[in-house]
């Protein structure tokens, strides 16, 4: 009896000894990844990753938290790790640099999954038009941007478009008096950088 009241202790004892050894280790949510700019494939140093937590409820109004921000390294990668209870299951990422413009897409953090991002470099397209070749009156366009009618009348006329870089842009111009006469360019919109275009006419 007192052999089997023993052996009952030591199991309770060894039982008790490796509890805290079995207890659930809390679960981690990773953030990793990897920023690169669009066209270069270059990576982006010094981005800021911001992480948000969205709050809202069904119905009612959008409540969105800043929880955080992670600043990526010189080859472009951020890496950190939360607490379960850190973060809410609606946590999502939005990368951002100057000189970028911001994502469109929202990339939700709770599947633990790399999520590398390709940000679009800004840049800008400069059309100068001059009106010295006496060929038409105005000229009306079409193509990748929405670029206002242009009239002799007014001599040299300038417009400046923000557009994401390192992509090649369509023109389409043509007189009014001859809109079937349609010019096609193709123009090359060097990164971080403002390209110009002119039409003589």
């Amino acid at each position: 009896m007192k052999k089997h009241l023993f052996l009952g202790l030591f199991a309770l004892l060894w039982g008790l000894l490796w509890l805290p050894a079995c207890k659930k280790e809390a679960r981690l949510t990773i953030m990793q990844g990897r920023i690169t700019e669009y066209g270069t494939g270059t990576p982006i140093p010094d981005a800021r990753v911001y992480i948000y937590c969205d709050e809202s409820e069904f119905g009612g109004p959008t409540i969105v938290r800043l929880i955080d921000s992670i600043t990526t390294d010189d080859d472009g990668r951020y890496y950190r790790e939360y607490k379960e209870d850190d973060l809410c299951v609606g946590a999502f990422l939005l990368p951002y640099k100057k000189g970028y413009f911001k994502g469109n897409e929202i990339y939700l953090t709770t599947d633990n999954q790399p999520h590398d991002v390709v940000l679009d470099p800004e840049a800008w397209f400069k059309l100068v038009t001059i009106p010295d070749a006496g060929m038409w009156e105005s000229l009306g366009f079409g193509g990748s941007v929405s670029i206002y009618p242009v009239s002799a009348i007014h001599g040299i006329e300038t417009q400046i478009f923000s557009y994401p870089g390192a992509r090649y842009l369509t023109v389409l111009w043509s007189p009014f008096s001859n809109p079937t006469s349609v010019q096609t360019d193709s123009i090359y919109i060097t990164p971080h950088d403002t390209t110009t275009y002119t039409i003589h006419y």
